[in-house]
């Protein structure tokens, strides 16, 4: 039997290298009116008609925050990590508290909320703006 050559490939291609910009603010901030405005359209949207069945509940639920999160990664908000959160419940005889913890640099990320109920269900919508060095 004769011998087969045997030849090595290499594939791997190292990942660029980026300079740093020093850049320590951001160009466009984020805009907490602006992100509120998108909250109350896509939860009146999807709350819109909306009875309580929790699997029905569960998908307008994700389906609302993700068009949050698209819609406002459409604002440019410049190094900015976008967090949207939306809870849909029952409207019964009950009362709810939510509560969030973030290391938080004030003069840079920012939040917005929007609360808002038909006769049958609630909704809660938040969204963060952590600003990305």
């Amino acid at each position: 039997m004769a011998p087969i050559a045997v030849m090595a490939i290499n594939r791997y291609n190292p990942p660029p290298k980026y300079a740093n910009t020093y850049r320590l603010e951001p160009i466009n901030h984020f805009n907490s009116e602006k992100v509120e405005n998108i909250l109350k359209e896509i939860m009146l949207e999807a709350l819109e008609n909306l009875n309580y069945d929790p699997e029905q509940c569960a998908k307008q639920a994700k389906w609302a925050s993700l068009m949050i999160k698209s819609k406002v990664k459409e604002l440019n908000f410049d190094r900015y990590k976008i967090i949207s959160i939306v809870s849909i419940g029952e409207k019964h005889d009950h009362s709810l508290t939510m509560v969030c913890k973030f290391f938080w640099d004030s003069d840079k990320d920012g939040f917005s909320s929007y609360t808002t109920e038909n006769t049958h269900v609630y909704g809660v919508a938040l969204c963060f703006g952590l600003y990305y060095e």
